[in-house]
């Protein structure tokens, strides 16, 4: 449902899409670090799924700061520093 809006450059737009976007990404690796798990018990594939959804989430965070000042600085606003 919100592949139609994944270009529109709202930075509130944005932070949905990605947001909806990471969170189905983190899903579908935390099922596969489970099914890893069960195979081979180890803390290994959890530890690499949790920094790959930090980076995930760190990326995402600033492509809305991005938007974000994008849009205040189209308000004619000073840029934040």
């Amino acid at each position: 449902m919100l592949a139609r809006y994944r270009h529109h450059g709202g930075s509130l737009t944005r932070a949905a899409f990605l947001s909806a976007r990471n969170d189905a990404l983190a899903n579908v690796a935390i099922i596969g670090a489970g099914l890893a798990t069960a195979l081979r018990p180890s803390a290994w594939p959890d530890l690499i799924v949790g920094l790959g959804i930090a980076v995930l989430n760190a990326d995402a965070a600033r492509e809305v700061w991005q938007a974000a000042r994008q849009e205040h600085g189209a308000a004619g606003y000073d840029p934040v520093p």
